[in-house]
């Protein structure tokens, strides 16, 4: 039984990564109706309808409320994406981003994403993360505005909700907001008790903002994602929220991207659009 667990989400069909401590896990499945047969999150105490909002975080959802009851033995918990991991191999030459394909990442996988490996590069930390970097805007609001305008009222609500909630986290929250640094794309390995903290402070939030507003902007489409976008800006805000309390050990990581393209893929797109759809589905499942 795995110590840790880090689970790759999926939305539609892409390459599988799997290993002794990698599960892959379908979100939003309720709402497609696609069964890409692996582990879903719609059993159970579920929110998996309601992935057009929350994106991955019917997911951590899931493995919240159903996974981890079902496996005391997990003390460690992570996520990440079908085309983004943490460098848990020492891949990103330079200590940034690093973009590759699948195919050269696929060797890279089998030999460093094991749970010894793993266990043995996060050591006694409490949160591995993506490494924190400069959002370029003098604060985490004007990030959020400049790429959601039409969320700027979510904004300002859900940060009056995180004040009311930690009034004695006050100037660490302030401090967090007014910084500018963001961990976007959240990748995480978190120790058992921090994520179940993380997960109640992330959903009473949402819950009670619900309760008392309407999310702006659309209800469908990428832009729709309004509670996804606030946590994943307010990462830190959280991490600060803790650290008034205990101290909290942390190792960043680089991220690594699988957006890289074989050389003949440009060549290929173009009659893509005629090709039998699971042809198509094929070439994406191992390339996209």
């Amino acid at each position: 039984m795995s110590a840790v667990k880090i689970f790759c989400v999926y939305f539609d069909r892409r390459p599988v990564w799997r290993s002794d401590c990698v599960e892959p896990l379908q979100a939003g499945k309720a709402r497609t109706g696609l069964d890409l047969a692996m582990l879903a999150d719609d059993t159970g105490d579920n929110i998996s309808a309601e992935n057009v909002r929350y994106g991955e975080m019917t997911a951590w959802y899931w493995v919240w409320k159903n996974y981890l009851p079902a496996h005391p033995e997990l003390s460690l918990v992570g996520f990440s994406h079908y085309r983004r991991f943490l460098d848990f191999a020492g891949f990103c030459r330079g200590g940034g981003t690093r973009r590759t394909t699948y195919r050269r990442f696929r060797r890279v996988f089998d030999a460093a994403y094991r749970e010894s490996e793993i266990l043995a590069r996060i050591g006694d930390a409490d949160l591995v993360m993506r490494k924190v970097s400069r959002s370029g805007f003098s604060t985490v609001r004007a990030q959020f505005v400049d790429a959601h305008p039409a969320n700027t009222a979510d904004f300002d609500r859900f940060v009056s909700l995180v004040r009311e909630r930690s009034p004695a986290a006050a100037g660490a929250v302030d401090a967090a907001l007014s910084s500018g640094d963001l961990a976007m794309e959240l990748q995480f390995v978190m120790k058992r008790e921090l994520f179940v903290e993380f997960m109640e402070w992330t959903f009473s939030l949402c819950r009670e903002f619900e309760r008392r507003w309407r999310w702006s902007g659309p209800a469908d489409g990428d832009q729709a994602r309004a509670p996804a976008f606030l946590v994943e800006r307010l990462f830190l805000v959280f991490l600060a929220v803790v650290r008034a309390a205990r101290p909290l050990k942390t190792l960043e990581l680089p991220l690594v991207k699988l957006t890289g393209r074989p050389w003949w893929y440009r060549f290929l797109k173009p009659v893509m659009p005629f090709l039998p759809r699971e042809t198509v589905d094929r070439l994406y499942a191992r390339f996209k």
